[in-house]
């Protein structure tokens, strides 16, 4: 008998969702980047010549904590600073957030890692097999550990799967909300066992405006881009947890990536779906299911790109970041005449551009722009500082300083 499928007038493969944990120890060995920036910390402050091994070695007890240094030095100058949240330090940098435990932290839990948490946007811009993927600390796949993986496909269809249907497969658990007569949301499984099923409406979600999940523009116009619009969108979403994959697959690792599309396949392709009527509820309670006429879901066809649309500085946005920069100098470095600081805001505004800029600034028009940034940046947000290092760097910083 010929298996039925989804009816699906288009499709989207991607990874909703990926965190994953890395250990810092594991990134300093003798051919790290990490190694040589040490080596260069450890030889300044003590005033000694210091090598790989004596690192290596002698300083392997603290080798989180250079770890640490390393990271906020070369990676973290440029993020913003979010909180403490459940024993990590997190910060936001441009695709992914981190999550840093403190050296005296992680040596009590002995827990030497960081938590990465990429954001979705950044997973619509990536190629096959995650090509593209930023990887803060190098690009070893075996030194990043999943944490947790959501494998979706985004379908658009004029049927509805999950009102009024039943479904057979190897959950025990079924849950399912409901709004005015309408299924919106199907869960099989349950999250604390790593191992979740849930199917949801979409268009619904995509539309729907609360304050804990207030309307993300970005997803509708990529969505609408792809599918043409966001009506008839309909979530088939797998979750996989650490334990679930290292317990039953042996999957710890982004180089065990392909085998977490196996699991997809395996688990969600033993999922039948039938209609909740009198008919099919007789043959379930005479234990006749192989009479029914089931539905599965279609093949997991990996990754499919979607490019995120990029968004051209503003004149007035390059200035404003060259002033920051202009007051992180000074900051650090003493202060400039108003003839070296137009200079500087003019050079830094036609590297971020791309393309000579022409500035114009009357007399004392920078003392007003830099008190406005001044009271912003006595804030608690520290985003203004960070911009401003970001866009200096760019023109004077040595990233280097050892070499």
């Amino acid at each position: 008998m010929a298996i039925n499928r989804i009816v699906t007038k288009k499709e989207l493969n991607y990874i909703e969702t990926l965190y994953l944990y890395a250990n810092l120890e594991d990134f300093i060995d003798y051919n790290s980047t990490a190694l040589d920036w040490l080596i260069g910390e450890v030889n300044q402050r003590t005033h000694k010549r210091i090598t790989k091994k004596d690192i290596l070695n002698e300083y392997a007890s603290e080798k989180y904590s250079y770890m640490l240094e390393y990271i906020y030095d070369t990676l973290l100058h440029s993020a913003k600073f979010l909180g403490n949240k459940k024993a990590r330090d997190w910060y936001e940098l441009e695709n992914y957030r981190l999550g840093i435990m403190s050296f005296d932290t992680a040596k009590k839990s002995n827990q030497f890692n960081v938590e990465i948490q990429y954001k979705q946007s950044h997973m619509f811009s990536l190629g096959e097999k995650l090509k593209g993927l930023e990887l803060p600390f190098g690009d070893e796949l075996s030194k990043y550990h999943i944490r947790r993986i959501d494998i979706s496909q985004i379908v658009k269809t004029e049927n509805d799967y999950l009102t009024n249907k039943k479904y057979i497969s190897s959950y025990r658990v079924e849950d399912r909300i409901t709004k005015n007569g309408i299924v919106e949301t199907i869960y099989l499984g349950h999250r604390k066992n790593g191992n979740v099923f849930r199917m949801y409406n979409k268009s619904i979600e995509l539309l729907t405006d609360t304050k804990d999940h207030p309307i993300d523009h970005k997803k509708i116009e990529l969505f609408s881009r792809y599918f043409g619009d966001v009506e008839d969108l309909y979530t088939f979403e797998l979750e996989l947890h650490r334990k679930y994959l290292k317990a039953n697959y042996g999957i710890d690792t982004l180089l065990d990536l392909e085998k977490v599309y196996k699991v997809y396949h395996e688990v969600v392709g033993k999922i039948g779906i039938y209609d909740d009527n009198d008919a099919n509820k007789a043959l379930v309670n005479n234990n006749h299911r192989d009479r029914l006429e089931l539905v599965y879901f279609t093949e997991y066809r990996e990754y499919k790109r979607l490019d995120k649309k990029r968004y051209k500085p503003s004149k007035y946005y390059a200035i404003d970041r060259a002033v920051q920069a202009i007051s992180s100098y000074e900051r650090s470095m003493g202060n400039l005449t108003d003839a070296e600081k137009i200079l500087m805001i003019d050079e830094i505004a036609s590297h971020i551009l791309g393309k000579d800029v022409d500035i114009h600034i009357e007399n004392g028009e920078y003392d007003n722009m830099n008190e406005k940034h001044q009271a912003l940046r006595n804030n608690q947000d520290n985003s203004l500082e960070i911009e401003s290092y970001r866009a200096f760097k760019k023109v004077v910083y040595n990233p280097n300083p050892f070499k």
